[in-house]
């Protein structure tokens, strides 16, 4: 299938940024690029923001899940140079500049020229394979009401 392709500088010649993550780190700096003179394109798997610190509230039914998750569109509806992508990052190539995201069935190549990363971590079990096969993470909405 064929990717989708936009131009990396769109509006009146404004850079584009790209952030990949819409944790703490990419909300950040979205926010403060929100701000500035540039287009701001956040992707990220799920079309919220959950506030992590709150996690185990939801895991012992003391809130609602939806009390700690927030639509990314809803915290930017006020930024006009701030978009939104719900799909999944499947590939960066630095020397296009493009990012590949498949967004449901739609494969889209996404031009950048400023690309921040801000995709968050994995768990480390510092070589001790069997404390993943006895643990519970705790890391995102879904692990919080399984």
């Amino acid at each position: 299938m064929e990717a989708t392709t936009a131009t990396a500088t769109t509006t009146a010649q404004r850079p584009k940024v790209v952030i990949i993550g819409a944790g703490f780190g990419g909300l950040f700096a979205a926010r403060q690029l929100a701000k500035a003179a540039v287009d701001v394109l956040i992707v990220d798997r799920n079309n919220f923001h959950t506030f992590t610190p709150l996690l185990y509230q939801v895991a012992t039914a003391a809130l609602d899940p939806s009390e700690i998750a927030y639509p990314v569109r809803t915290i930017f509806r006020d930024a006009p140079n701030v978009r939104f992508l719900f799909g999944e990052v499947t590939a960066i190539d630095d020397s296009e500049r493009t990012i590949t995201i498949q967004a449901g069935s739609r494969t889209l190549a996404e031009p950048y020229d400023h690309l921040i990363v801000a995709a968050g971590s994995v768990p480390n079990y510092f070589g001790n394979d069997n404390f993943r096969e006895h643990s519970f993470e705790l890391r995102t909405l879904h692990d919080s009401i399984r």
